[in-house]
């Protein structure tokens, strides 16, 4: 079976089972079923052709989707992104079906499976203009899983803005090039250069759907509103699409140095206020969400980098940046997946979002609460799991750049590097909250108390997820060196050869430092020992005697009170007196119905 047979299995699987399971809506049990199956069905096949195409290094193959008649084209760039939305697909599709069957929970499934059907094409596409086009579909159905509430409400005119520009940038592109495939355009701009206020309007629109601050108003929002499978969709699917259309964008052509710096410090700024908005939130799902805007401003940075290093025809910049990017990109698929599903099933067994009203979970949840502590581990980009090794890749571009003989670049590669230095200390901040506050200490509230077990299939799920998290920190060493082929210039140029050796032992040695803590702190047991209440004054110990999520972060909210209180003055919807109108909220459902209804019939008429 070849690349085009896979890719077409995958599109006609996501497709078909969302029919079908739309159709079996009013049956909600045999839809989750059908819809759950039919996703994990088509993300097997989308990460096996990636996986195929990214180990054998082929360049980029030219096919025709089957079902619609479009052109599309497979390269190791794109293997990246089938990876990262196949892979967490898999696992979302499967824990979405107990879920959709013993919650009250719409039959939603179906958009789950539309929505990665949207954004496989949007990957795969070789013209920009069908990218454009699935992007907005994937965007509409995304929407709808919100269920159209507020955040729904301000995800639907920022998309718009978005789509606006893109197609603004789309009609240029036409103007000048007469194309718009991919490949083509690429080779006519070595003569005609690529227009800077194209470049801008593309950057902005999708950066909107990749939620780089200060666009990033529709996320929080949106993964807050959710089910946890869905806005594990968010952030593994949804925003990796708005980076790949960046990405595009900046590949056609050799930018001008000042553009990479301005994507380098997108990424700064995002990694830094998305890491401490985090800290300060008590909804766990919001909470993931800001720390997925960290991670998105991280992948930036060093996608950044790597643009820098092309315009200053710097082959070991852009491999370390590109590489760590692209590495990081897919790692964070993963254990922000880990922990949306992990989140969800902590709601499944206490229906609460709110870590404040949690507490004691890990006796109640114990494989729950190991697969969390693992996702959160990686989060913090803590060794030897997946998210240290990309961050690791990305340090080391920061010190390379340092070495450039560009003043900018000297000025702007150790900043970079303190400013991740302090995004990873909150983000180790972040991760004591949570599972601190989450899964040790005393219940604070009955729900806690009487958390209900959660079914196997979910615990499964999350379980081998994280387990992926591990494999991709400490296989980093064999992993990093195939994604060379994913980058403009070659990986194994002098000087840039990974130290497989080095990273194996350092690793390795990580593995054993818990074990080393565990028996320095241990220490003679008594044979006698005697329990009882905590002395606490006279008081009897209560649960809420302990330190809270909002006291954690109170220190830090103080100091950065300025920055944290631009969300309430920077507030764009505060400029619309009727936005939060009932009737409001109705009129963009019909209009985001109709939009998407028309776009359907114009994928469909296209194959017909």
């Amino acid at each position: 079976m070849n690349y085009s047979d896979l890719i077409n299995g995958a599109l006609w699987a996501f497709s078909g089972s969302a029919l079908i399971a739309a159709l079996l809506a009013f049956h909600k049990s045999l839809s989750a079923v059908v819809a759950g199956l039919g996703g994990a069905l088509g993300s097997a096949l989308a990460t096996l052709a990636g996986a195929l195409a990214l180990t054998h290094g082929d360049s980029a193959l030219r096919f025709t989707v089957a079902a619609l008649h479009f052109q599309a084209q497979l390269s190791a760039l794109n293997a990246v992104w089938l990876l990262t939305l196949g892979l967490p697909g898999l696992f979302i599709s499967l824990f979405a079906i107990p879920l959709h069957r013993h919650r009250p929970l719409k039959a939603n499934g179906w958009l789950m499976n539309l929505l990665l059907a949207a954004a496989l094409m949007a990957v795969v596409s070789a013209n920009l203009g069908i990218l454009v086009l699935m992007t907005e579909i994937m965007a509409l159905c995304a929407m709808f899983l919100t269920g159209c509430a507020q955040s729904g409400k301000l995800w639907f005119a920022l998309g718009r803005f978005g789509t606006l520009l893109l197609v603004a940038a789309c009609a240029l592109l036409w103007k000048q090039y007469g194309t718009l495939d991919i490949t083509l355009m690429s080779q006519m701009m070595v003569d005609q250069p690529l227009s800077l206020p194209i470049w801008v309007a593309g950057v902005i629109g999708f950066g909107l759907l990749a939620g780089i601050i200060p666009l990033h108003g529709w996320v929080p929002s949106a993964h807050a509103q959710a089910s946890g499978p869905a806005a594990a969709l968010f952030s593994a699917v949804v925003l990796k699409v708005g980076v790949y259309g960046l990405l595009t964008f900046s590949l056609l052509n050799v930018l001008p140095l000042w553009c990479g710096v301005v994507v380098a410090l997108l990424g700064a700024i995002t990694a830094f206020v998305g890491g401490l908005y985090a800290l300060m939130e008590h909804n766990i799902n919001r909470l993931l969400a800001y720390h997925s805007l960290e991670n998105i401003g991280i992948i930036l940075l060093g996608l950044g980098v790597g643009l820098i290093g092309i315009s200053v025809q710097a082959p070991l910049l852009v491999a370390l940046g590109l590489t760590g990017g692209l590495y990081h990109l897919f790692n964070h698929s993963l254990f922000k997946t880990t922990l949306f599903l992990g989140a969800g099933a902590v709601w499944f067994s206490t229906g609460q979002h709110d870590i404040e009203k949690l507490g004691g979970l890990g006796k109640r949840m114990p494989l729950i609460s190991v697969a969390m502590l693992v996702g959160l581990m990686a989060m913090a980009a803590l060794p030897p799991l997946n998210g240290f090794a990309g961050e690791w890749v990305i340090y080391q571009s920061f010190f390379h750049l340092g070495n450039q003989p560009q003043f900018i670049a000297r000025l702007l590669g150790p900043l970079l590097a303190v400013g991740l230095a302090i995004t990873g200390a909150l983000a180790v901040m972040c991760m004591a909250k949570v599972y601190g506050v989450t899964f040790l200490g005393a219940p604070r509230t009955p729900a806690a108390q009487n958390a209900c077990c959660v079914p196997l299939m979910m615990k499964l799920s999350v379980a081998v997820l994280a387990l992926c998290c591990v494999a991709g920190g400490v296989g980093a060493p064999w992993l990093l060196p195939l994604l060379s082929h994913a980058v403009p210039l070659p990986l194994a140029t002098p000087g840039t050869e990974v130290s497989q050796p080095m990273i194996t032992l350092l690793l390795i040695a990580t593995l054993l430092l818990p074990l080393a803590m565990m028996a320095l702190f241990k220490g003679d047991r008594l044979e006698n020992r005697t329990r009882g209440s905590a002395w606490v004054c006279g008081y009897q110990h209560e649960p809420e005697m302990v330190i809270t999520a909002h006291g954690f972060a109170h220190p830090l909210k103080a100091a950065f009170a300025p920055v944290l209180a631009l969300r309430k003055r920077l507030n764009p919807v505060a400029l619309f007196p009727g936005w939060h109108g009932e009737r409001t909220g109705q009129v963009f459902r019909r209009m985001a119905f109709i939009e998407l209804a028309v776009l359907l019939v114009v994928v469909i008429s296209q194959g017909a």
